[in-house]
């Protein structure tokens, strides 16, 4: 990336792409008189005259982030011969100087562009004609993000994991862009090397075997405000301390994300977390019972502490996939919120207790 253009591909076999991105949110980049294509264009044609490249073996591309076209840029991309590309350029000529040899027009060309029209019709026309055969237009959807996704979803992936691909693997080719800038080097990211980290994160997540959260850790704000639910009660019954409830309303409120998140995405059934709750709570059953024998002779706080430390520590499946570590204690919390489970022997009790008064 800006090393020999915009962005530059290079191949043993294949030769060099040099790509100019323009961006169309408003005006036509390759209009006819659009500074843009004609800066764009002279670039080239100097670039080839002082054997920056070779044009024979280069493609030359603008590529732009919508649909837009022109008379000149569409003559010159349609152009496939080197005839072709001669008619192009004299017709492009004529049209802004007017006709040979008076040219009558020249001198109406606008300032900005004039410099840049100058140095593609005053050079050698065989090279130039050379550069417009290897040239070639390309234009985007008008969502350059969607045309990232569209190209992964032609992969073999998971339609729900495209938009995480995509946005993993442009945050890698930005970071290892600026990594190798602050270390004086050029921009330039080896086709190994991507397909390494693309492969890599594609099995990371893409492979049945990892539930992705994409759940943002609440603020403190966001976490105080959930203090007065059920399950936040319950830690209080058996004296848990004010950072365990934070972190338990983080685990909970993280784990009703991905629950409703996995299910809008199609990666999990809904019959499925059904399934998991019903482990959960066989699972707080047998281990409340154990807990019972086990700290018979402790108070009953300390009797609710053990037995939720001990139900912290199970982990269990969701379709055969592994959830993330806030998953499973925030689904125990939901639980709890819903009195399905709690943590102090008489944890009902106590809580209508406290709503009486």
């Amino acid at each position: 990336m800006e090393v020999l253009d915009d962005v530059a591909q290079e191949h043993a076999q294949l030769g060099v792409h040099l790509v100019q991105s323009k961006s169309a949110l408003t005006a036509n980049p390759v209009a006819d008189r659009a500074k843009s294509l004609w800066k764009t264009l002279s670039n080239w044609v100097a670039l080839a005259a002082e054997g920056g490249c070779d044009p024979d073996s280069t493609l030359f591309e603008i590529y732009v982030s919508r649909p837009v076209t022109a008379t000149i840029v569409h003559a010159f991309a349609e152009a496939a011969t080197l005839d072709a590309a001669r008619a192009a350029v004299f017709q492009a000529r004529t049209a802004l100087w007017g006709e040979a040899p008076a040219f009558a027009q020249r001198s109406d060309v606008a300032s900005e562009i004039a410099s840049y029209v100058e140095k593609v019709f005053d050079a050698d026309q065989d090279l130039v004609a050379r550069v417009i055969k290897k040239f070639r237009l390309t234009c985007g959807s008008g969502s350059p993000q969607a045309d990232i996704e569209a190209v992964i979803r032609t992969h073999p992936v998971s339609p729900s994991k495209v938009r995480d691909i995509a946005d993993h693997m442009c945050g890698f080719v930005k970071r290892r862009v600026d990594e190798l800038l602050e270390a004086g080097r050029p921009a330039i990211i080896g086709r190994d090397e991507f397909k390494i980290a693309y492969d890599a994160y594609v099995r990371k997540i893409d492979r049945d075997t990892v539930l992705l959260s994409r759940a943002k850790a609440p603020s403190l704000d966001e976490s105080q405000g959930y203090l007065p639910k059920i399950f936040v009660q319950q830690l209080e019954i058996i004296g848990m301390t004010f950072e365990d409830k934070l972190e338990a309303v983080s685990d909970y409120l993280m784990a009703a994300a991905d629950r409703t998140d996995w299910a809008v995405r199609g990666e999990v059934d809904v019959t499925s977390l059904d399934d998991l709750d019903a482990t959960l709570k066989r699972n707080w059953k047998n281990k409340r019972l154990a807990c019972k024998v086990a700290h018979a002779g402790k108070a009953q706080d300390q009797q609710g502490q053990a037995l939720y430390a001990d139900c912290m520590q199970v982990s269990a499946s969701v379709q055969a996939m592994d959830p993330p570590e806030h998953f499973i204690p925030g689904c125990l919390h939901r639980l709890a919120d819903e009195l399905s489970i709690g943590w102090h022997p008489d944890y009902e009790q106590h809580l209508k207790a406290k709503k009486a008064a």
